[in-house]
């Protein structure tokens, strides 16, 4: 072989090689970029229902807090012996734990659409359990009466509540603990 010919050769597989090389650092790079965007969306979704599950949560919070309020108002009108005009009074409070209700069937969309549909079936039980809780003390002020009957329903309603809290609660902690989907 001439010296001509061995130059050529050499060239042409120095050109196959620095392609080849080229290809492979490009695919690599490729795939790297694509693992990392993976990560990053993973993250972003995790952030979502993190930022979802919260608001839901501190709604729940807010609206606990009221109805506990309400219910010790109550309390307090049958100690009193309250006439049935001041029962009523106390009926115009519980439109703001009504509007919380709603509050929270809006966020409830926030997180049915953060996901899984798992937990939505587990926030419609909050929601209910919540209404529930609502209408036990909206009940109690329309029989301008807080005894031991009302009393009993409303640990029932109450416990209920929390239960469906504390699944939701468990649910949401292993969703955020795996890799979102």
């Amino acid at each position: 072989m001439d010296q001509g010919t061995a130059a050529v050769l050499g060239a042409c597989v120095g050109v196959v090689g620095t392609s080849g090389t080229a290809v492979l650092t490009y695919m690599a790079a490729r795939h790297q970029i694509r693992e990392q965007g993976k990560i990053e969306h993973k993250k972003t979704i995790r952030a979502e229902r993190r930022e979802a599950y919260r608001g839901f949560l501190m709604e729940v919070s807010r609206f606990e807090r009221n109805v506990d309020l309400t219910m010790l108002g109550l309390v307090r009108l049958q100690l009193d012996g309250a006439a049935p005009e001041v029962w009523l009074e106390k009926f115009s409070e519980t439109d703001d734990l009504s509007d919380q209700i709603k509050e929270l069937k809006v966020q409830s969309t926030e997180l049915l659409l953060a996901g899984p549909a798992e937990l939505a079936i587990r926030v419609g039980l909050v929601i209910d359990a919540l209404d529930d809780e609502f209408r036990c003390l909206h009940s109690a002020i329309c029989g301008c009466s807080w005894g031991q009957e009302q009393e009993e329903e409303y640990r029932q309603v109450k416990q209920v509540a929390s239960q469906a809290l504390t699944a939701l609660g468990s649910l949401a902690s292993q969703i955020l603990n795996m890799d979102p989907v």
